[in-house]
């Protein structure tokens, strides 16, 4: 505590304590699971980790859980429009949570049938009550944009309420669902995955994977989230290694690169003119194109014969190959 000091006269002084104010800290709050983090600010260093709070929103206030204890506030890294976690949720703040989330259940089903009735091509994905009760988001997926101007219309007749159409891809249809990946865990982006990242097929080629299609996409159709896990592992251990295909001087000989095992960084090696043979990348040297030539070259037989292409025959008329130029004069 500090001491304060007053002066009553100039010949008393009475120190009076006064108490220091909390410091500012912020937390990271969340509102769905494996949704975005909310930097809020808290003045209580003893918020918890999934600890229910209620804070500040555009539209009221909002419960959410805390994902990232209190830490000390740096100017720079607090947004401009920041707002404040009020206190600690009470139990009919969260009750009052749980009959939101049970009333969206019933406005999901009333727009399921009004979208039969329209006969939209859309797929109603989630629904969500915000702004304290006054407004109900939709979340649909659908392959192009779809007017619902008539929809929106006779839903706001029927609920009385303000609505609102939110169209979603195919990545977060999957993670607002839910589903089992083919590895029988839970998706990533529906259990911890924030945000998705850009993924490309060469991230599966540079990692030694089959590019088949059924093996890389996920439940959504699209490639696989966990492609980019190791990538930044596999170009970093992918330098200094040969490519495939390329001609090196391997201990037994020279050869073709046929096969590359990038974590144990050795490869599988087609001799010219002999077996395959496998051995450390380390001990694997490059060769330029005269080299790799003048190494064909040697590896052939000096009585091997050089091998001549079948020669193919002319296409008539009827489609049907002719015979070649020494029979048909024979003929």
């Amino acid at each position: 505590m500090e001491n304060k000091e007053i002066e009553q006269n100039p010949d008393q002084v009475v120190t009076e304590a006064v108490e220091p104010k909390p410091a500012t800290l912020t937390v990271g709050v969340q509102f769905k699971t494996a949704g975005k983090i909310y930097t809020f600010l808290t003045n209580d260093p003893t918020l918890e980790r999934d600890q229910p709070v209620q804070v500040e929103a555009d539209d009221g206030t909002s419960v959410g859980f805390v994902i990232a204890p209190p830490e000390e506030a740096i100017k720079e890294n607090i947004p401009k429009n920041a707002k404040w976690v009020m206190h600690r949720a009470t139990e009919k703040e969260l009750s009052d949570s749980v009959e939101r989330k049970e009333k969206a259940i019933e406005y999901f089903e009333a727009c399921r049938e009004r979208i039969s009735e329209h006969n939209l091509d859309m797929k109603l994905i989630d629904a969500e009550i915000v702004e304290g009760g006054k407004k109900v988001v939709f979340f649909f997926f659908a392959e192009q944009r779809v007017d619902f101007r008539s929809l929106v219309k006779d839903l706001a007749g029927a609920l009385h309420m303000r609505i609102e159409m939110r169209q979603i891809g195919a990545r977060d249809e999957s993670k607002l669902i839910g589903c089992i990946g083919p590895c029988g865990l839970k998706t990533c982006c529906s259990s911890h995955l924030r945000q998705f990242k850009s993924i490309s097929i060469s991230m599966a080629k540079q990692q030694g994977l089959t590019p088949n299609p059924a093996k890389l996409t996920g439940m959504c159709g699209k490639l696989k989230c966990c492609l980019s896990y190791e990538h930044e592992a596999y170009q970093e251990l992918r330098k200094g290694l040969p490519k495939l295909g390329a001609a090196v001087e391997s201990p037994k000989g020279a050869g073709k690169i046929i096969d590359l095992n990038i974590l144990k960084r050795d490869c599988a090696v087609l001799l010219y003119g002999g077996p395959v043979v496998r051995c450390s990348c380390k001990e694997c040297k490059l060769l330029n194109r005269e080299e790799r030539d003048s190494a064909i070259a040697a590896s052939r037989k000096p009585d091997e014969p050089k091998e001549e292409r079948p020669r193919r025959g002319r296409r008539t008329k009827n489609n049907t190959r002719s015979r070649g130029r020494k029979d048909d004069k024979k003929s």
